[in-house]
């Protein structure tokens, strides 16, 4: 839902002067004003103008001025499209179903099928809104009333191919590009500041350049102001410097080409979306000098959890480039003069002067503000020209694999997005693939689902580390010392049972009862219970899970139904716990079973067994003897 502005309002939501305009006032503060008289199709103009005051109103869906833009640009595409029909529809009741159809399929020849799907939704989601819906076609109302219209919107969504992450050669370099910068900036500002206090201590220590410089400096300092600058054009005239102008304000203040490094650098650290770091709030607590409590806004997670308070690292002075933390008392640092005078309740603020565009009421309030503003006050959206500043540093991606060498370094293509997936990535490799540990910004699922899955890189290092644990089960695995009564040792007990119990390493009368059942644990037979080494030589008293692995141990085939009872609820563990703890808790388990004990039987053994093999074992023996309670 849209917010209501301040104390008593009564919202014009549609005006028409010379076509209606619809007003915007978005949860997040920004505004906007959508004016359909710059659009084709007249007649449609006053219907579709109510429909869209709904759709962003404080009932609508649309809570913030991207939702509201998205949407807005999809309506006009379509009524411009109408526009140029031979014959385009006079009314909404002139709007037909295949007008829609054709629409969808001309912008599928132009853009994702994604993409357009989502288009259409949107078109549809204001239709949808018109009232009296008798202003529609029949047809159109039954059509919008149909279900199925975002069916195949999944397969779409999974068919898209999977941007990864940056390698680490990759990540390194743009960290280091962005640090540069912020420590030529934090390098450039404090030393304005340091000037500025030498001039107003002791203006007698500086020479006549330097102190008539400083004076200047000063003067923007206290007043915000930053004084035009024009330069000779030859015959007398001249033009304002406008590029003078902007260098001299960076001396004191932030201009609009430091937001794109203080970004970058911030997405690196803290793993959050660009847009996140976009809407922080100037209000903070330090924490005992270590740590800093800043709010953040996640809009994506529904007004109820947009929300929530984080601790970020700060680390010594020397780290500040290097910890979430110290990059946010920076930025609030190197922000805090431009903001005494954009009155910006965010972090962010800058000069650009008062040439730029924007709404009338912006543009006002930048004058009165001296042509200091927060950058991200009218839309998060803004060219920050990433391409000249990928070209600047000379960053540049990786080659494919197998073409190593053969055509010169493609410059990288940088996005936040992609930036944040890095550090989910790297998150996750840190803390050993423990998803609730890595998942910071994210839960555990939308994590996996959105950042991890289909990353190559990810993909390889959880191979290397399943295939490491692997390796290390199937090593402990074939430590086994447990003795297997297959089908040639019972027929050898059958013919001599001495012979068949020295093999076996015990004596004849244990391999009797052992035959009888009389020794059976959950899934073996137990030659010697009152001494286990798993209890320094006394009875036994750990998981029947860790008979498998005990040279006291006997399997016999008698034991098979069970085992592959057993092999079953290890699949079930499978499916209810990560590969990794998995791994730790039962691979040993799951390798001397299927590796070293099945081997030992013949096929129709093993397939008897499985027919056998009861639906469930007391698993409440597995994890051993407990006292009762």
């Amino acid at each position: 839902m849209a917010a209501q502005p301040e104390g008593f309002y009564q919202p014009e939501t549609v005006r028409a002067e010379g076509g209606p305009v619809v007003e915007f006032f978005g949860e997040d503060g920004r505004r906007a004003s959508y004016d359909f008289s710059k659009l084709p199709c007249p007649g449609l103009h006053a219907d579709l103008a109510a429909a869209w005051g709904r759709r962003i109103g404080t009932s609508g869906g649309l809570r913030t001025r991207g939702a509201a833009d998205s949407a807005w640009w999809s309506l006009a595409r379509l009524i411009r499209w109408l526009g140029e029909l031979r014959r385009p529809p006079v009314t909404l009741a002139g709007l037909t179903v295949a007008h829609l159809r054709r629409f969808d399929q001309h912008r599928r020849m132009t853009i994702a099928d994604f993409a357009a799907l989502t288009e259409m939704a949107q078109i549809r989601e204001l239709l949808r809104e018109v009232q009296p819906a008798s202003l529609l076609r029949e047809e159109m109302r039954e059509y919008l009333g149909q279900a199925g219209h975002l069916y195949g919107r999944w397969k779409l969504v999974k068919s898209r191919p999977e941007v990864p992450g940056y390698s680490d050669r990759e990540f390194a370099a743009i960290m280091s590009a962005a640090r540069a910068d912020v420590v030529a900036i934090r390098q450039r500002l404090r030393s304005s500041r340091r000037l500025i206090e030498q001039f107003e201590s002791a203006p007698g220590t500086l020479s006549d350049p330097d102190r008539r410089h400083a004076a200047d400096l000063s003067r923007m300092f206290r007043t915000g102001e930053v004084p035009a600058l024009r330069k000779d054009r030859g015959k007398g005239g001249s033009l304002p410097d406008l590029a003078a102008r902007r260098d001299l304000a960076g001396e004191v203040f932030l201009t609009s080409q430091d937001i794109l490094p203080l970004l970058v650098l911030g997405v690196g650290l803290s793993g959050r979306n660009s847009e996140t770091l976009k809407e922080l709030a100037a209000g903070h607590r330090v924490l005992q000098g270590r740590a800093v409590a800043v709010n953040v806004l996640k809009r994506r997670r529904g007004k109820a959890h947009s929300r929530e308070t984080v601790h970020w690292e700060t680390g010594l002075e020397s780290s500040q480039l290097h910890t979430p933390g110290g990059w946010f008392l920076l930025l609030h640092d190197l922000t805090a003069t431009s903001r005494d005078f954009s009155r910006s309740e965010r972090v962010w603020s800058i000069w650009t002067g008062d040439t730029a565009g924007g709404p009338e009421d912006f543009r006002a309030a930048r004058t009165i503000a001296k042509g200091h503003i927060d950058p991200f006050a009218i839309r998060l959206g803004r060219d920050m020209d990433i391409f000249r500043w990928v070209a600047r540093h000379g960053l540049t991606a990786d080659a494919p694999a197998g073409t190593e060498g053969e055509t010169g370094a493609e410059p990288l293509k940088l996005t936040m997005g992609r930036l944040k997936k890095t550090v989910e990535v790297r998150t996750t490799r840190a803390v050993g693939g423990h998803l609730p540990s890595a998942s910071r910004t994210n839960t555990p699922d939308v994590s996996f689902l959105h950042y991890l899955r289909n990353d190559p890189r990810i993909r390889d290092w959880a191979d290397r580390v399943l295939t490491e644990a692997l390796e290390d089960a199937q090593a402990s695995a074939h430590a086994f010392r447990g003795r297997i009564m297959d089908e040639l040792a019972a027929k050898e007990a059958q013919r001599d049972p001495q012979a068949a119990a020295a093999a076996l390493g015990t004596t004849e009368d244990k391999l009797t009862s052992a035959a009888a059942g009389e020794l059976d644990t959950l899934v073996t037979s137990c030659l010697d219970f009152e001494h286990s080494p798993q209890n320094a030589g006394g009875p036994c008293d750990v998981s029947f899970l860790t008979c498998l692995r005990c040279p006291n141990a006997l399997v016999a085939e008698r034991h098979l139904p069970k085992l592959f009872a057993l092999l079953n609820w290890l699949q079930d563990e499978l499916d209810a716990r990560s590969v990794d703890d998995w791994i730790g808790r039962h691979g040993i388990t799951w390798l001397i079973i299927t590796r070293l004990i099945l081997p030992k039987f013949t096929p129709a053994q093993q397939e008897r067994a499985r027919q056998e093999a009861p639906g469930a074992l007391p698993t409440e023996l597995l994890d051993g003897l407990r006292e009762p309670s």
